[in-house]
């Protein structure tokens, strides 16, 4: 077994143009309870390689900062991983880097964290506080250290969540999820989307509404039925009963009134209302909603893939939601339960043509990469990213047909709720605003049941994932919902967003990119209008 180490650094405070230096690092290995400090990364890479065994050491978002500072002692022709841009694994000597948001996909401050002044960092000042800054950056190394230890204790030595989450439900389950094909993703590809998430009211809402939202939606949609393995037949007729249906998926040419999801050609998701027949790709679950309400006269079905297999992944999730319900709210338990809850299904959807091979090089061996393969991916410090496709024997293509089944089972049931509310402001996947949700069960401890979040007193909407909420809480906390994807946005900011002005946003924090040098984002951001 390999040494576990997990590792911090402290820098100079975000402040937008400034680029953050590390001035102290920290590395705590927790069986042997053993803390050291280091004035640079190199310092530590020379304790950590003097080691007689190989070691993992973690940085929490290192991936997108801290290994950042690493790259300088990477050797030319180095492999590295990178993630969806983050870098999330690579190798000096014995010593293997890590990001640990890969399985513990949440901030640090979820997990534990001190509270700190973060004006002590300053160049200026943070002589005078040394002694506080290093009992914090030994909490945050500690912290990390007996979460990343616990998580794989339990779950494995596994480089990301959904990995994790695969394995467990394979020992659980029994299964063995047989492999698919390219070919067969490409035809179920169609009918794969993601949750709902639509604003129906760009302004302000001055009277009293509600939020609700629902317990565990994607852990309840796996409790059901849903299409398994690779034989379907392909037919231009519905299977007889519901039980069927719902394993089914739907090419349809119909009235566009808000029940379907629609690619546009830019391949965001939109959900029409405007009385157009469009030509839909939908799941079996969408279908009978839609069906059940009425709204599906003069619609023409295209073709029907129905399969033949059906698995549910009850075993899975009334494990992990009873180790949920019995751990301590904010344990590790509490938390690694949660994660593996809503990490599994979208393991099933994954496209691994869209994965690379990475090497680093300098700009002299560019051309060497290419010719081995690689093509430019972009700068990432010194170097030269290079990317080729993940070989074809390394493509494990799982069942794209189960993701877009559950995906589907959840938009359903968002569509029939939002149906029964009066005056849906809002819409995100798993939860709704609106005036009222008049005939809607609400039950906070059932599983699926709908729970009410808050009852709100005023809200500001600037378009999707852009809104404030004022709820009815003393607790300040809790007294406003924001959402502000991408940017960090006050309630007070959002306000005037949703009034109609344009707010600049800078960015305080650095984004080290894959493409280009470390940036600070600034941004205008404006109002939406409503389709």
């Amino acid at each position: 077994m390999r040494e576990i180490w997990a590792a911090d650094s402290e820098t100079d405070p975000f402040l937008h143009g400034r680029l953050p230096k590390p001035f102290i690092w920290g590395a705590y290995q927790l069986e042997r309870d053993e803390y050291e400090e280091f004035e640079t990364f190199g310092q530590m890479l020379e304790f950590l390689e003097s080691k007689e065994t190989e070691i993992i050491v973690y940085a929490h978002n290192g991936g997108k900062f801290d290994w950042h500072f690493g790259l300088d002692y990477l050797e030319n022709y180095s492999d590295i991983l990178v993630i969806n841009g983050r870098i999330a694994k690579f190798k000096i000597g014995r010593v293997e880097f890590r990001d640990s948001f890969s399985i513990l996909p949440v901030p640090l401050a979820d997990m534990a964290k001190d509270e700190f002044d973060y004006r002590m960092l300053e160049e200026d000042v943070r002589h005078k506080y040394m002694d506080k800054i290093r009992a914090y950056l030994k909490s945050d190394c500690v912290y990390l250290a007996q979460h990343v230890n616990a998580f794989i204790e339990q779950y494995g030595l596994h480089l990301t969540l959904a990995s994790a989450a695969l394995a467990s439900w394979r020992k659980i389950s029994k299964y063995h999820s047989p492999k698919s094909t390219e070919a067969f993703y490409e035809e179920i590809e169609p009918f794969y989307c993601g949750g709902r998430v639509e604003c129906n009211h760009v302004g302000e809402v001055r009277t009293p509404f509600v939020a609700i939202d629902i317990n565990s939606a994607y852990p309840f949609a796996m409790m059901n039925k849903h299409p398994w393995g690779h034989s379907y037949e392909l037919s231009e007729e519905l299977p007889e009963t519901d039980d069927e249906i719902e394993r089914c998926f739907i090419e349809l040419d119909a009235q566009s009134l808000g029940a379907f999801p629609f690619r546009e050609a830019n391949r965001s998701i939109n959900f029409p209302n405007d009385g157009i027949v469009r030509n839909f790709h939908i799941t079996g679950w969408e279908y009978i909603a839609a069906r059940d309400a009425g709204i599906l006269g003069g619609s023409v079905i295209r073709s029907v893939y129905r399969f033949h297999q059906s698995i549910t992944f009850k075993a899975y999730v009334d494990h992990f939601y009873e180790l949920k319900k019995s751990s301590k709210n904010g344990s590790p338990e509490y938390l690694f339960a949660k994660l593996m809850l809503n990490s599994l299904y979208g393991k099933f959807g994954a496209n691994p043509n869209k994965y690379e091979e990475n090497i680093i090089v300098d700009m002299a061996s560019i051309g060497g990469a290419e010719k081995d393969g690689y093509e430019f991916s972009g700068d990432i410090g010194p170097w030269a990213l290079m990317g080729r496709p993940v070989p074809e024997h390394k493509r494990n293509f799982l069942n794209v047909a189960v993701a877009a089944s559950i995906t589907g089972f959840v938009r359903a049931y968002m569509w029939k709720t939002m149906r029964q509310c009066e005056n849906v402001y809002y819409c995100d996947t798993d939860s709704i605003i609106a005036k009222a949700v008049n005939g809607v069960e609400l039950d906070g401890t059932k599983l699926g049941a709908w729970d009410l979040e808050a009852e709100c007193v005023y809200g500001a909407f600037a378009g999707k994932k852009l809104y404030a909420i004022k709820t009815g809480s003393d607790d300040p906390k809790k007294k406003w919902k924001t959402a502000s994807k991408g940017v960090r946005l006050s309630h007070e900011e959002l306000i005037r967003v949703a009034r109609g002005e344009t707010i600049k946003y800078e960015r305080d924090a650095p984004t080290y990119s894959i493409h280009k040098p470390p940036r600070f984002t600034t941004r205008r951001i404006r109002r939406k209008t409503v389709n």
